[in-house]
């Protein structure tokens, strides 16, 4: 297929690109053209503006396109709008944060959205997203909703978060009562999803939950961790002692839920995590250990407060 991926240098987008090039497709990249990728046709645009996206994408026509870093409803149909009817397939990128709250964990595509008010505009925003999407003419199309997203190019601060901790032999501080449930996706896993979306790309719009199955408390996790590290970790579950801090001001994930169930998507396209979550855990710790990607011990003065706190020992 000849698809237009929109991203495609970041995290989720690179990993997306490489599943597809394995797949055989031939790919335009549109974005800011800041780091362009070997075996692609990079159009250079802001897609946030209209005129660069035309001119950008000419008259070009496409079989799908592939949105990976759509984040607002007015994004969606500028995208939608520029392409016309030229790219019959699509693609979004969404999340599970588009459930409502009070949704039964962890949450079919059949349970309420519009975002649960711990994920704010992200929530509401990709909600929206889709909605754009599901009326955006297209022959067919659907959004993908991945919860935390692994691997070891994660540019955001998670895993590492935790590494550093942990090869520190520092206490880690979980939020709670550490019974909020993370689930996973590994970037691969999530390129291989796409494909294999692409592959049949039934008619109309569908939204698909795309996560690996085990759902982990949040104190559990650290023990995951620390294993893949072949280290042990001490937990700390902070209850009230953090005060008036958020928790994402210490702590790399929210503490709510953030999961979503991806049976109808396993049962419906044949697919599933190519190794299991410690496997994958085991496989970014070593990736990022070779390449010097875990930084010195951050212990952070707002870490040392909570656990005065927790120790009894604050002034």
């Amino acid at each position: 297929m000849n698809i237009l991926v929109i991203g495609g240098s970041g995290f989720v987008g690179h990993a997306i690109v490489r599943a597809l090039l394995a797949d055989g497709h031939g790919l335009s990249l549109l974005n800011r053209g800041s780091r362009p990728v070997a075996g692609t046709v990079q159009l250079t645009a802001d897609r946030n503006d209209p005129s660069a996206l035309a001119a950008a994408l000419g008259d070009r026509r496409f079989d799908a396109v592939v949105d990976t870093n759509c984040y607002t409803p007015r994004q969606a149909g500028l995208l939608i709008e520029a392409l016309g009817e030229r790219a019959p397939t699509a693609v979004v990128i969404s999340s599970v944060a588009v459930y409502a709250d009070n949704v039964r964990q962890p949450p079919a595509e059949t349970e309420p959205t519009g975002g649960a008010s711990a994920w704010a505009d992200y929530g509401r925003n990709k909600t929206g997203v889709e909605h754009v999407y599901a009326a955006g003419g297209f022959a067919a199309a659907t959004a993908l909703r991945p919860p935390y997203i692994c691997g070891p190019n994660d540019n955001l601060d998670r895993e590492t978060w935790f590494f550093r901790r942990i090869l520190a032999g520092r206490p880690v501080l979980v939020p709670g009562s550490g019974d909020a449930w993370c689930q996973f996706v590994h970037e691969d896993d999530l390129g291989a999803a796409v494909c294999a979306w692409l592959r049949r790309a039934p008619a109309g719009f569908r939204a698909y939950n795309v996560a690996d199955p085990q759902m982990i408390a949040s104190a559990e996790l650290v023990g995951k961790f620390a294993r893949a590290a072949g280290r042990t970790a001490e937990v700390r579950c902070v209850g009230t002692a953090g005060g008036n801090a958020r928790a994402r001001d210490w702590f790399p994930f929210h503490d709510v839920h953030c999961t979503g169930d991806p049976t109808a998507f396993s049962n419906a396209f044949s697919w599933a995590p190519a190794v299991d979550l410690d496997t994958r855990f085991a496989e970014i710790f070593r990736a990022l250990s070779e390449a010097g990607g875990i930084p010195a011990d951050d212990w952070t003065p707002l870490e040392e407060r909570i656990l005065a706190g927790l120790d009894g020992t604050a002034g």
